[in-house]
């Protein structure tokens, strides 16, 4: 059962669109029979759907880039309208040179509002731009004050040109300016993501993060250059850690939240500050919303679930 506190009068919320400044903490409880009624079948639409691949990105116009299941340098992409229709993209070892004996890996990937794939790359620690035919390559980003980024959990943009990215092992947001080239940090408290989510304003970045279990949010639109996260949501302990996030809908009302080992989707209602829905889910690492459906990544690939209606 979850309970919440406010910590702002609902009033704030409508100035500031589809956010509340609640404070919530969500506590532990036990099991129930339903909550762990996985091997219902699903729809026959929802078992058609299934990509063999890993971390994904799904543009505004509906094409998935995902990374191939069984060679993390190469990215695949497809069209959800046409799903069994997959070509090739991207093969990272065709345009990067690396250290013999080690992998190109990539960890995340983003589709920004021109259509262009962002990726980050673990093994070079590299930030990568491509254009959406595939025949222009960027680096945007490979070290911060001498050091090479490394593993990265969270990777996202907004209609400035702003990416954002997630580096757990560093407890650090980075800002990249990609018109100017510049590379910030954006926090001054530590945040160790998992994942990252930013509204349609493009004015709130949300980080699910663990040690400490929370979603924390983080003002995009501040005057000062490092910002401190304040929490929306708080969570127990590591059976509950939120591992990936995302916005059901245009108006960021609904935020759909990965957690209890990737065994379910909590769906928060922002407006009312209170939870709305726990669904059981096959173990999922990676959760994003599109159109009428939820799209999560497993260990066997991508798959899609309905969303219920009361929240499109």
């Amino acid at each position: 059962m979850v309970k919440f506190s406010f910590i702002l009068l609902i009033a704030l919320f409508l100035l500031l669109g589809c956010w509340n400044a609640v404070k919530q903490e969500a506590r532990k409880t036990e099991p129930t029979k339903a909550s762990l009624a996985l091997q219902l079948p699903e729809p026959k639409s929802e078992q058609k759907f299934l990509l063999k691949g890993a971390s994904f990105s799904i543009s505004r116009r509906g094409l998935i880039y995902f990374v191939d299941l069984s060679d993390p340098s190469i990215v695949l992409k497809g069209d959800l309208k046409s799903a069994d229709l997959i070509s090739p993209f991207l093969d990272l070892k065709e345009w990067l040179k690396w250290e013999e004996g080690t992998d190109l890996i990539i960890d995340d990937l983003w589709v920004d509002f021109e259509g262009r794939l962002i990726l980050a790359e673990s093994t070079t620690g590299k930030i990568l731009r491509i254009s959406t035919d595939a025949r222009k390559l960027e680096n945007l980003a490979d070290s911060y004050d001498g050091y090479r980024m490394a593993k990265i959990d969270g990777l996202r943009g907004n209609q400035n040109g702003d990416i954002y990215v997630g580096s757990p092992h560093t407890a650090t947001l980075y800002k990249i300016n990609s018109s100017q080239g510049r590379l910030s940090i954006l926090n001054d408290d530590l945040v160790r993501s998992n994942d990252i989510v930013i509204d349609d304003t493009g004015a709130r970045l949300v980080v699910a993060e663990s040690d400490p279990n929370r979603l924390a949010v983080y003002d995009l639109n501040s005057s000062n250059e490092t910002i401190i996260g304040w929490n929306l949501v708080t969570f127990p302990d590591n059976s509950h850690s939120p591992t990936s996030l995302d916005f059901i809908d245009r108006k960021c009302r609904y935020l759909a939240v990965l957690s209890g080992n990737g065994k379910t989707i909590q769906i928060f209602d922002l407006l009312k500050g209170k939870i709305r829905s726990k669904l059981p889910i096959a173990e999922s690492m990676r959760i994003r919303c599109y159109d009428d459906w939820f799209y999560l990544q497993s260990e066997h690939g991508i798959y899609r679930k309905k969303i219920p209606g009361n929240f499109q």
